[in-house]
């Protein structure tokens, strides 16, 4: 997550939606990247604005429900709380190769040591299924926060969230992969593997189940 006191935001990091870069391009605003904003904001504790909270005090991909419960009740209704999805069959194949080629992450050693991408599959939605819709929603549904963009539109969404918070910036470079690699990872039965395992997040973030030609298919 990432938390601005000055322009009073919140981002809930979902994995794999180029959280990385979105906070590159925000984090100019939080406490510890700015001397100014570090003393007004100093200033403004001291003056009992807010308590002395920072990004650094929360785990990076926090849910937007355990936020509400370590955040102050005024801090979490007030700031304009944000995040990303993706398209559930992409966000698979980018879990899977950031875990493939990151020796430190703590699922590198398992996944390296599966057959492929369809074992992968089959473990995730069985044995180690998460939903993106769980960083956003409450568990009796209720949507937690004030605005979910999509990757796919990235830099329409992003800048609808710059004009929200009243702040100028620029995603830096981003290297996306074109939209349709993701399929070359796929066989019929992983299709239909995701579209079960995660028809919340298709159903609310309205995702279509892709057509795998046979050329994706047989790569």
């Amino acid at each position: 997550m990432l938390i601005s006191h000055s322009k009073k935001f919140i981002f809930v990091h979902n994995f794999k939606v180029a959280g990385t870069s979105i906070r590159g391009a925000l984090e100019k605003y939080t406490y510890k990247c700015m001397p100014q904003v570090k003393r007004m904001e100093k200033i403004l504790y001291l003056l009992g604005y807010y308590p002395w909270i920072f990004t650094d005090d929360f785990e990076q991909h926090s849910l937007a429900r355990e936020l509400r419960g370590q955040l102050p009740r005024k801090i979490f209704r007030k700031y304009y709380k944000f995040g990303f999805v993706r398209n559930p069959w992409d966000w698979q194949v980018s879990h899977y190769t950031y875990i493939c080629k990151s020796p430190h992450h703590y699922q590198y050693d398992l996944i390296r040591n599966m057959s492929g991408f369809e074992e992968y599959i089959h473990w995730r939605v069985n044995d180690c299924l998460e939903l993106q819709k769980d960083f956003f929603y409450d568990t009796d549904g209720t949507c937690l926060v004030d605005f979910i963009g999509k990757f796919e539109n990235l830099s329409q969404d992003f800048t609808t969230i710059c004009q929200a918070i009243k702040v100028k910036s620029e995603l830096p470079h981003l290297n996306k992969s074109k939209s349709s690699k993701y399929l070359n990872f796929y066989t019929p039965e992983t299709i239909d593997l995701v579209y079960e395992a995660y028809q919340p997040d298709i159903k609310l973030f309205g995702y279509d189940k892709p057509e795998l030609n046979r050329r994706a298919a047989a790569s």
